[in-house]
């Protein structure tokens, strides 16, 4: 497995605060069968997270040294997730924003309570660079509504769901959403955006496979979901959509049969 979302690059954002802390989520992952994370820090103008990229680089060349001394045998790949604003084009100037593992591929995150003005041209301009936009936690954005996604999808859009999810972590209508765009092929990849050690997210992966599985009624889109598209980036290669399908049951009974797997 492969996770193309975490806040595990130590002390720059609301994730780990130590090296140590760090460490111990990667062991974590490691123990679940992970072989590669894309560490992603916030880059929020509003929140000051902004560490320039010198100091990113500078950490996560730190923590993998830690990794080789250790013997962790895990690959890191370093990126950012990015809150955009009207200012977006500034920042990718300045060169203080990392796309994922070097690729062609940029992680955005959206206003949670209303939505953004400036998607639309980031987007656009974005794509006619040859760069490739990723929502992150799409189902989490109380503003947008499926319809939304299914337009910038159209456009060459992806889309990154969170595990967690998937068990409620950030409500039940998150959860709810993320169920529907997973049923219609909806999703591209699934991240942990795991912050601190305490959270289970890399321990639930297989669980989280069957749920997968059972909502698309496909394993090979469940693989692809945490594992082959991430690949993908990582290889800097083309992540293809799927073809967007119908509402084919209700969502309420669809939770209520997933209880079995929980």
């Amino acid at each position: 497995m492969m996770d193309i979302h975490s806040h595990i690059l130590y002390g720059i954002d609301d994730g780990s605060s130590t090296i140590e802390e760090s460490l111990n989520i990667i062991n974590s992952a490691i123990a679940s069968g992970y072989t590669d994370l894309i560490l992603t820090p916030h880059y929020r103008v509003r929140q000051d997270f902004v560490c320039d990229n010198a100091e990113k680089i500078r950490r996560f060349n730190i923590l993998k040294e830690e990794l080789l001394k250790r013997n962790m045998n895990i690959n890191i790949h370093l990126g950012n997730e990015i809150t955009i604003d009207e200012d977006f084009f500034y920042y990718l100037n300045t060169e203080q924003l990392l796309f994922l593992a070097n690729s062609k591929y940029v992680l955005l995150e959206l206003n949670f309570s209303r939505k953004s003005q400036c998607l639309d041209e980031i987007v656009d301009n974005l794509l006619k660079q040859g760069c490739i936009p990723i929502i992150a936690h799409a189902e989490r954005y109380s503003a947008y509504q499926i319809k939304d996604f299914v337009k910038l999808i159209k456009k060459g859009v992806l889309i990154q769901g969170n595990i967690g999810s998937l068990y409620g972590q950030y409500g039940s209508n998150a959860r709810e959403r993320l169920v529907e765009m997973l049923e219609r092929h909806m999703v591209h990849f699934m991240g942990s955006d795991i912050h601190k050690e305490t959270q289970d997210t890399y321990e639930r992966i297989n669980d989280a496979m069957k749920k997968i599985t059972h909502i698309t009624d496909s394993e090979e889109i469940a693989r692809d979901l945490v594992n082959n598209n991430i690949a993908k980036i990582i290889r800097n290669e083309d992540v293809k959509a799927y073809k967007i399908v119908k509402k084919k049951v209700n969502i309420v009974e669809l939770l209520a049969e997933m209880v079995r797997f929980d």
